[in-house]
């Protein structure tokens, strides 16, 4: 069996690439499958995190360490450029968790538009971490699933869409909704130090995002007709590195 190492790294509840796009990884509560997943379940976010005995050089910028098969909860909350809205992907290296989707409901005092993901846009499962070398086979080579290591989320503007209940077309000029007063500053203070050696230190090894369980959750439909380009146009960039915590 291979070992753990210790985590180092600045706990935090918001995860952020900008003042524009904040994240939060949590337990998914919502799902019949996922509660009975995460019965006993931890999920820890870090900034600036080091593995000092196995790579002391190394920094990962943001980090998620969960136990191991639980079930994800991802919020991802920005403010876009333009008035009507942003769209959003989760990418690991390998494939999209969620290729679009959008939040074009009405922005917070603040300018921001928050939106959760629980499943995979196109399968209904459930978003989990496994631990890597668990999936390690003649199926499942190392290359492979260190794509699944990491995932990109990634949010651009929204110029135009079309509403297929209400068959009202918006844009800049033609908003959804009247623009919101503004109000302060949002509060994403950092949490607390982790130091590796003390007694509160993680022990972790490193994950992957799978696919797996039944998800419940459900997308609503819009037509965009105009967009920012994801690849070029994007306002928000996270990397995350994903960790299995040791259950001992």
């Amino acid at each position: 069996m291979t070992a753990s190492h210790a985590l180092e790294g600045q706990s935090t509840d918001w995860l952020r690439d900008s003042e524009d796009l904040l994240v939060r990884f949590g337990l998914n509560d919502e799902d019949a499958d996922a509660r009975h997943r995460n019965r006993g379940a931890q999920a820890h976010m870090f900034t600036d995190a080091r593995l000092p005995q196995l790579a002391p050089d190394r920094v990962f910028p943001n980090l998620l360490a969960v136990s191991r098969g639980a079930a994800l909860s991802i919020q991802i909350r920005a403010r876009s450029p333009g008035p009507l809205g942003f769209g959003f992907r989760i990418a690991t290296g390998a494939e999209p968790v969620v290729d679009r989707l959008y939040a074009v409901q009405r922005d917070d005092p603040l300018g921001f538009r928050s939106v959760t993901v629980r499943r995979f846009q196109h399968e209904a499962n459930l978003i989990t971490v496994d631990l890597m070398r668990a999936r390690l086979g003649h199926s499942h080579r190392l290359a492979a699933l260190q794509q699944l290591w990491t995932c990109d989320i990634i949010t651009w503007d929204v110029h135009q869409f079309l509403d297929p209940i209400t068959a009202q077309v918006y844009t800049r000029n033609n908003r959804r909704f009247p623009p919101t007063p503004p109000a302060g500053r949002l509060d994403t203070r950092r949490g607390t130090a982790l130091e590796a050696g003390g007694g509160a230190a993680l022990q972790v090894n490193a994950g992957v995002v799978w696919a797996d369980g039944s998800a419940e959750q459900t997308f609503e439909r819009i037509q965009v007709q105009d967009e920012g380009d994801p690849d070029r146009d994007f306002f928000g960039r996270l990397r995350v590195h994903f960790f299995v915590v040791d259950p001992d």
